[in-house]
C-alpha cells in the first residue's frame, strides 16, 4: 500500500498473422500501457493503419447514428464477437436504419408542429378578452402583437401612428399598420415586456383555441405512437445494435493504437508497461494463443515508468486527494495510507465538537445519498447547487463526503472527551480545554505531532533516496532528522525552565552534540544554503500548533454565541428572539468554518510540512490499453489457456 504497483517496460515480438489475436487479448485483458517501439532500425518501422479502417469508421458512424435515433433499453445478455468478419457481418445485416430514421423525421416533424400549436394555444388563452374574429386581426397592410399591459408601454403604444390598441386584464392588443411598423419596433426594442404575434387564423378566439387544442392532442398522439413504435424496435434490437456499436469502438480504438506498433512485412513489434505481478500471466496467455510464435521480453530503460495506486477499498477513497495534489511517480511512496489515517484525526480534533460532529455526519450521509439517488425536483436553490458543482462534480462531492466521515465520528468523541456540544457543556468529568493546563497539553500533543509528521517524511525521504542510489541526499536526511530532534529537546528544556549547562543537564548533553551533528551532515549534503531551510523544519514542526488554534477558535466563536443567547433569556420577549436568531445564524457560520477550516488546513498540513521532505509527484498515470464493456463480451481474460496444439 505504501508502494505504487511496480511496473516492467516489455517487448512483444511475433509475426504479422499474430497482429489481430495479440492486439485482442491484449485489450481484453486490459494490462499493458502500449507505448513507441524504442529500437531503431532501418528494417523496422511504424506499421501503417489496416485497409479496414475506412470501412469500419464508415459502419461505426452509422450504427453510432443508429443507436442513438433508438430508445436505450437494460441490456441483459452481453455478445460476443470472435473477429472483425462477424462483427462487420452483424453490422451489415442490421437492416433497420431506413425504418428508425423515417420514424424519427416523423417525431421531429411532429414534435415542431405540436410546439407551434402550443404556443398558439398560450396566447389564445391570454386573447380570451376578444371578442371579434381573429381574421380582423391579420392582413396586408396590418399586424397585430399581444402585449402584457404596463403603465409606461400602453402610453407609448398610443403614440405610433394610426395603431389600434384593445385592453383586457393583463394584457392589451396592438394592431399596427406597416407603415408604422419600425416606429413600433424601435419603442419595443428598448423594453423589457412580454410580446406575442397574434396567431393568423380566421374566427371567434374560442372556437379558434378549442379548434388548436384538438390538434395538439392529435400531435401528441402521433409521437405517442411513433414513439410506442421505436419502443418495440428498440426491445427487440437496441442490445445488439449497442453491442455492435462497443466493439466498432473497440476494433477503431485497435486500429489507432497500431501507430505505436512497429515492424515489417512478416513481423510486428510493440513495447509498453505491465504490472510486473501480471508480466507471467500476461506471457503465458499470449504465448498459449500465439502457439509459441512469440517472444516477450524485460527491457531495461532508466525512463520513469506510469503510476498505478493500489490501495484497499475504504483507503482507496483518499487517492483522491492525493491525486489532487499530484499524483506520485511509480519511484516514489505512495502516501494515500498515511493521509488516509492521519487527516481524519486531525480534521475531527480541530471541530471537536459533538454538536458540529453529528451535523457534518449527517450532512456527508446525506450528500452521499443525494449523489446516488437524486431527486426529480430539488428543492436546493438553483444558485447555491450551480456554485458547488462549479467547485467539483458530483463524484468528487460524494468522495469528499465520505472522506468526512470518520473525522466527524473522531469529532463527536472527541467533543464527547471535551464536554462540547454546540459549545453548551453538561458539566461532567472532562478536559478542560480553556483552561492552562489543558491548552498547554494540547499544545504540547500538537508540538508532538509535527514532530512525528516531520519524522516521517525525513525516513520516507532517507528510504526513497536510499534505494536509488542517492546516497548524499539519503545522508542529508538523517543530518535534517538529527537537527530537528536536537532543537525540540533544546525547546522543550526551554520550555521547563532548565539549566542548558551540558554538564548539568543530561539532555543539553545529549542535543548540543546531535545538534552539532545533523548541522554537519547536512552542511555536508547541501552545502551552505542549507542553512536557510533550519528556520523552515523549525517552523514545520510548530505549524501543527494550528490544530489548536483552530480548535479554540471554534470552542470560542461557539461559546460567544451561546453567551449572547443565554444573556437574552434575562429581558424582554423581543430580546429573546434577536437573542435566538443570533445563536442559529451564528452557529451556521460555525458549522461552515468547521466544514472548511480543518478540512483545508488538515490538508495543507500533509502537503505541506509532510509531503515537502519526500514527495516529488508529477507522476504520469498508467492508463492500459482497454475499453469499458456494457453491451459486449471479453474473448480473452488473464486466466491460463490450455493449447490445443500447435501449429
Amino acid at each position: 500500500m505504501l508502494t505504487p504497483v511496480k511496473m516492467l517496460r516489455v517487448r512483444i515480438i511475433s509475426t504479422k498473422s499474430n497482429e489481430e489475436v495479440v492486439l485482442s487479448a491484449l485489450h481484453d485483458m486490459g494490462i499493458l500501457q502500449i507505448e513507441p517501439v524504442s529500437i531503431t532500425s532501418d528494417m523496422i518501422k511504424p506499421l501503417p493503419a489496416g485497409e479496414s479502417y475506412a470501412k469500419l469508421s464508415e459502419l461505426s458512424r452509422k450504427i453510432r447514428g443508429l443507436e442513438s435515433s433508438m430508445i436505450p433499453r437494460d441490456v441483459d445478455e452481453k455478445m460476443l464477437f470472435r473477429d472483425v468478419k462477424e462483427l462487420v457481418a452483424a453490422a451489415e445485416d442490421v437492416g433497420i436504419f431506413d425504418q428508425v430514421r423515417s420514424l424519427r423525421e416523423r417525431e421531429s416533424a411532429a414534435l415542431s408542429s405540436q410546439k407551434l400549436v402550443q404556443e398558439e394555444v398560450a396566447v389564445l388563452e391570454k386573447m380570451a378578452f376578444y371578442s371579434g374574429d381573429l381574421s380582423l386581426l391579420s392582413g396586408a397592410n396590418i399586424t397585430s402583437y399581444l402585449i402584457r399591459s404596463e403603465e409606461g408601454i400602453n402610453a407609448k403604444l398610443k403614440g405610433i401612428k394610426d395603431a389600434m390598441t384593445i385592453s383586457g386584464g393583463n394584457y392589451v392588443l396592438t394592431v399596427v399598420p406597416k407603415y408604422s411598423e419600425s416606429q413600433f419596433a424601435d419603442i419595443i426594442k428598448n423594453e423589457k415586456i412580454d410580446i406575442f404575434p397574434v396567431p393568423n387564423e380566421s374566427g371567434k378566439v374560442q372556437d379558434v383555441l378549442a379548434k388548436q387544442k384538438e390538434k395538439y392532442n392529435e400531435t401528441t398522439k402521433t409521437i405517442e405512437e411513433i414513439r410506442k413504435e421505436l419502443g418495440k424496435i428498440s426491445d427487440k434490437n437496441f442490445s445488439k445494435v449497442a453491442a455492435i456499436r462497443e466493439q466498432l469502438d473497440i476494433e477503431l480504438k485497435k486500429i489507432d493504437v497500431s501507430s505505436k506498433i512497429s515492424g515489417t512485412e512478416r513481423a510486428l513489434v510493440l513495447e509498453g508497461w505491465v504490472p510486473a505481478m501480471n508480466f507471467e500471466q500476461m506471457k503465458n496467455v499470449l504465448s498459449s494463443l500465439t502457439y509459441d510464435e512469440i517472444i516477450i521480453e524485460k527491457v531495461e530503460t532508466d525512463e520513469i515508468p506510469p503510476t498505478a495506486l493500489k490501495n484497499p477499498r475504504r483507503i482507496k477513497l483518499f487517492e483522491f486527494f492525493i491525486r489532487f495534489y499530484s499524483l506520485p511517480q511509480s519511484v516514489e511512496f505512495d502516501p494515500t495510507l498515511v493521509f488516509a489515517l492521519i487527516f481524519p484525526i486531525f480534521f475531527g480534533f480541530m471541530i471537536g465538537d459533538v454538536g458540529y460532529g453529528l451535523t457534518i455526519l449527517l450532512l456527508s450521509i446525506w450528500i452521499i445519498r443525494r449523489v446516488d439517488h437524486p431527486p426529480k425536483r430539488s428543492r436546493i436553490p438553483r444558485f447555491i447547487g450551480r456554485f458547488i458543482l462549479s467547485m467539483m462534480s458530483r463524484r468528487s462531492l460524494k468522495t469528499v463526503a465520505k472522506a468526512m466521515i470518520p473525522g466527524s465520528i473522531l469529532a463527536i468523541a472527541i467533543g464527547i472527551l471535551f464536554d462540547d456540544y454546540f459549545g453548551f457543556s453538561f458539566n461532567y468529568p472532562h478536559f478542560a480545554i480553556l483552561q492552562a493546563s489543558g491548552l498547554k497539553m494540547l499544545l504540547l500533543l500538537s508540538g508532538y505531532a509535527g514532530v512525528a509528521m516531520v519524522s516521517l517524511g525525513l525516513i520516507f525521504g532517507f528510504i526513497i533516496n536510499y534505494i536509488h542510489g542517492r546516497n548524499k541526499e539519503a545522508i542529508g536526511k538523517i543530518g535534517w532528522l538529527l537537527l530537528a530532534y536536537s532543537i525540540v529537546i533544546i525547546g522543550l528544556e526551554v520550555l521547563r525552565r532548565q539549566n542548558l549547562d551540558p554538564a548539568k543537564n543530561i539532555f543539553a548533553l545529549i542535543a548540543f552534540p546531535m545538534l552539532a551533528v545533523g548541522l554537519g551532515i547536512v552542511l555536508y549534503s547541501e552545502k551552505a544554503q542549507a542553512l536557510l531551510e533550519v528556520t523552515t523544519i523549525i517552523s514545520h514542526i510548530l505549524s501543527y500548533t494550528r490544530l489548536v488554534g483552530i480548535l479554540l477558535s471554534s470552542v470560542i466563536l461557539a461559546l460567544v454565541f451561546d453567551d449572547i443567547f443565554l444573556g437574552s433569556l434575562r429581558h424582554s420577549i423581543g430580546f429573546v428572539i434577536l437573542g435566538f436568531v443570533i445563536l442559529i445564524v451564528g452557529q451556521m457560520l460555525n458549522l461552515i468554518i468547521a466544514v472548511f477550516e480543518p478540512g483545508i488546513q488538515g490538508a495543507r498540513l500533509i502537503y505541506v510540512e509532510f509531503f515537502s521532505k519526500f514527495f516529488t509527484g508529477n507522476g504520469k498515470e498508467f492508463r492500459p490499453f482497454s475499453s469499458p464493456r456494457n453491451y459486449t463480451i471479453k474473448q480473452f481474460s488473464l486466466e491460463p489457456l490450455v493449447q490445443k496444439g500447435k501449429k
